[in-house]
């Protein structure tokens, strides 16, 4: 073998080594994938169909789509729907707080990196421990806040939080929108500085102002951020579960805060399956929520050229 193919050889050889390097990186993932993911869905796809005895996959039976009319016959469930459209409010709220804030900050007053260090914390901490310290805040009896409103208002006592569904739910908005504004004031805080000065120096030739700059220029070049942040929202909105699990209590007695206020989709599949051990019911219910995340957002898509500007 000459040197040429000499050469050629040991850069088939590195060729091959990178491939095999590549291939055992690239199988990690891949791995966690078909486990943890895949394998799974397939598994809830399957037992939509049939009955069977806790989780002994043996004893599955055929049901003639039993599952289908348990759940869409379950009023339950379509008000576990309807209180997680109402759990994506605080989301889309968060969107239009995170917006106002991340244009003063683009203004870059004295302190402006702090403030947006700040504003991150509650994106970054725990939705568990922070559920914990909004209930001291909000206990009926011993919390800061009704102790503040009895002080204020001279009432004889605060409102009762944890025990009337509709106190319970402004205290579930509350605590999420304390929550969902951090993201995306990082997510605006990136897409102020892309925007093109050019843009801004004609819109002054122009006469415009401060405010027309906002609406003609910022908001146009924003707008796929914009777009990111209100699917990124619906999607997390429809998916609550850790909060309203926190707030609820013990739902091993299948109750999710009075009247069923705190009953967010995710958490009635999880009690369905886990708590009473009916995967099958379980895994309509998921496929279910599946298709309303999807139905949703494939509108939004749909929607998106009438307001959103990829090309400023």
């Amino acid at each position: 073998m000459g040197p040429t193919g000499q050469t050629r050889h040991r850069k088939l050889t590195v060729n091959g080594r990178r491939a095999v390097y590549g291939f055992v990186t690239a199988s990690v993932p891949l791995a966690g994938f078909l486990f943890f993911n895949l394998v799974p869905l397939l598994i809830a796809v399957a037992t939509m169909f049939v009955d069977m005895d806790g989780y002994d996959f043996s004893s599955m039976r055929w049901n003639d789509f039993a599952n289908f009319g348990a759940v869409y016959g379950d009023s339950r469930f379509w008000h576990s729907v309807g209180v997680s459209f109402i759990l994506t409010l605080p989301h889309m709220a968060g969107l239009l707080i995170s917006l106002f804030l991340s244009a003063l900050l683009a203004r870059k007053y004295p302190g402006h990196k702090f403030f947006k260090a700040l504003f991150f914390v509650p994106y970054i901490c725990s939705s568990v421990a922070i559920s914990v310290m909004w209930q001291w805040i909000f206990n009926e009896t011993t919390g800061i806040l009704n102790d503040v409103i009895v002080r204020l208002f001279g009432a004889d006592a605060g409102p009762q939080w944890f025990s009337r569904a509709g106190n319970f739910t402004v205290m579930l908005l509350i605590v999420m929108v304390w929550q969902a504004p951090g993201y995306g004031i990082v997510m605006f805080a990136a897409a102020f500085t892309n925007v093109n000065p050019a843009l801004y120096e004609a819109a002054e030739l122009d006469g415009a102002g401060t405010w027309r700059k906002f609406l003609s220029v910022t908001l146009p070049a924003i707008s796929p951020t914009i777009f990111y942040l209100l699917m990124a929202g619906i999607i997390a909105g429809l998916q609550t579960f850790d909060i309203p699990k926190i707030f609820a209590g013990d739902s091993w007695t299948g109750e999710a805060g009075p009247g069923d206020a705190g009953l967010s989709s995710a958490l009635y599949i999880y009690i369905t399956g886990i708590t009473f051990s009916n995967m099958p019911t379980a895994s309509v219910m998921s496929m279910t929520l599946f298709v309303i995340i999807f139905v949703v957002l494939f509108v939004n898509f749909k929607l998106q050229n009438k307001w959103v500007n990829y090309d400023v």
